[in-house]
């Protein structure tokens, strides 16, 4: 993975779990599985930026 990858990534994910937006979809969709889709994107981020890669 690339610095600037990497780095988007941790941005996405700081943002994803500790935005004000949190508690705000939490009354909106109170649904029990909206964290394990947020878990679930972020990890789809992840995997599709390591598509590809080569560890030589």
């Amino acid at each position: 993975m690339n610095p600037a990858a990497g780095v988007l990534i941790l941005v996405v994910g700081i943002m994803l779990f500790m935005s004000p937006l949190v508690p705000w979809v939490a009354t909106v969709a109170p649904a029990w599985w909206w964290p394990f889709v947020a878990w679930g994107v972020l990890i789809a981020l992840i995997a599709f930026n390591m598509i590809g890669r080569r560890d030589a």
